[in-house]
């Protein structure tokens, strides 16, 4: 699904962005002269339907933050993954090693998996950042998914600082604390 803004009369868009992730992940933002249009869910049967564009007129908005998110969740869910999948490998070598004879045993490689998925987690979650703009009504904040590849990292990376540049040339009161 595409964003469409439609500017009111005098309006000019400065900035129009759009990504879509995996799983239905959508985040789209525009910033004008006269408002910051965000993306927002809507009652939909269609679930790509369900997201359109919500205009905050720039006197509602009173700041936009760029911030450095915290990694403290990521590595305690790190460390639970890493310890689970020691526990569950060493049960399982441990009952191979003292099986029957005679009876199979079937050895998965998942908790090894588990293991290497945890030491990878906090180095893929590190420098993530988060695009913060607050309102009179509210908050709307967009966290990156969690990506893997550099390319995917740095285009979120691309598209927040384009879209933090683009607030402050519209006269939004602008906080990066990086």
């Amino acid at each position: 699904m595409r964003f469409v803004v439609e500017p009111q009369p005098g309006e000019q868009v400065y900035l129009r962005k759009e990504f879509h992730g995996s799983h239905d992940h959508v985040f789209a933002m525009a910033v004008s002269n006269q408002a910051v249009y965000v993306s927002a869910k809507k009652f939909a049967v269609k679930p790509r339907d369900a997201w359109c564009f919500k205009r905050v007129p720039l006197s509602d908005v009173r700041e936009v933050r760029l911030v450095k998110q915290r990694a403290v969740y990521l590595i305690m869910v790190s460390a639970i993954m890493v310890v689970f999948g020691a526990v569950v490998s060493f049960l399982m070598i441990l009952r191979a090693l003292h099986a029957i004879p005679g009876e199979r045993y079937f050895v998965s490689g998942w908790p090894f998996a588990i293991i290497v998925g945890g030491f990878i987690l906090p180095f893929i979650a590190r420098g993530r950042r988060a695009l913060i703009v607050i309102t009179c009504k509210g908050r709307f904040k967009w966290k990156p998914q969690l990506a893997i590849d550099k390319k995917t990292r740095d285009l979120c990376a691309n598209i927040q600082d384009e879209l933090f540049l683009a607030c402050r040339q519209a006269g939004i009161h602008t906080v990066d604390s990086r």
